[in-house]
């Protein structure tokens, strides 16, 4: 229903209360993905949802080696501290940020990227790649930076943007999936008791969500989106993280959200360059007639 999958759920769910390590929870969040957000994809397709197809494959092309990376050297660094911290601390920068944008007054978006150039095909597959690591630790990742991309920078819709970040999340989780299944034999196995007992549920809820959200305002999008991280920060404040851990969570929100205002007011600024280039093409093209 949101630009979310449920690894924005499942992983501090599965982290803060249920004290699981995020290794587990990072499987079970791919593993579910892969089935919900499938079938939340195809719920997309038969409702004939928007879609920008064009950040999907670039992104995707993108995450790819952004997962294989932070599998085999970023997840292994990184502490299981570390991991929830990052996540909480990144993704509520990104909430704030959104909060912010929403709240300009007649904030004009379009219903797909406009003026696709070759400059735009490198962001995306370099935000694919970015998110692709986050994947790798959180189980999800890729799905807010292309959302952030997509958004923040190509001013789309969020009535766009969050169906299309479903699509690149349930085929970079299943990437995952057979990933850490497969190729590596290393899928965490209480993560695969979960995942058997959740799938049932995960197949009508993850294409309903989809189906309610379509319906939604993108407003109200946005807004359940910063719901989202705020809860998951309450469930990281509610663990009692070191100091050192909320400084650094402090400082990342901080850069995070400068990161993130500093993308869409370029965005902003990009779009009103493109229209004025557009409207002279316009009049030049009368002028000649």
């Amino acid at each position: 229903m949101t630009a979310e999958g449920s690894g924005a759920v499942a992983f501090p769910v599965m982290t803060f209360i249920l004290q699981l390590s995020p290794t587990t929870a990072r499987d079970f969040t791919v593993a579910i993905q892969s089935i919900g957000m499938s079938c939340a994809f195809f719920s997309l397709l038969f409702m004939k949802i928007r879609i920008e197809w064009r950040a999907i494959i670039y992104s995707f092309l993108g995450a790819i080696p952004g997962v294989i990376i932070g599998f085999e050297t970023v997840d292994k660094i990184l502490s299981a501290s570390m991991k929830k911290m990052i996540f909480v601390s990144v993704w509520c920068s990104f909430a704030m940020s959104l909060y912010m944008l929403n709240c300009e007054k007649k904030r004009i978006t379009t219903s797909l990227i406009q003026n696709f150039k070759p400059w735009k095909i490198g962001v995306l597959i370099f935000t694919g790649f970015i998110g692709g690591i986050f994947t790798s630790f959180a189980g999800s990742g890729v799905d807010i930076c292309t959302f952030s991309a997509v958004t923040f920078l190509f001013r789309v819709s969020e009535k766009t943007a969050t169906p299309t970040t479903v699509v690149i999340m349930a085929l970079t989780s299943q990437f995952c999936f057979f990933y850490r299944g497969l190729v590596v034999a290393d899928f965490d196995p209480l993560a695969f008791e979960y995942f058997k007992v959740c799938v049932p549920v995960v197949v009508f809820f993850a294409p309903f969500g989809s189906f309610l959200g379509s319906h939604f305002h993108r407003i109200t999008l946005a807004w359940l989106v910063c719901i989202l991280e705020i809860f998951a920060m309450i469930g990281f404040l509610a663990t009692l993280p070191p100091w050192t851990l909320l400084l650094f969570s402090v400082l990342i929100m901080f850069c995070g959200f400068i990161f993130f205002s500093l993308l869409a007011d370029y965005g902003n600024r990009l779009m009103i360059k493109e229209a004025q280039q557009n409207n002279s093409k316009v009049i030049l093209l009368f002028e000649n007639c």
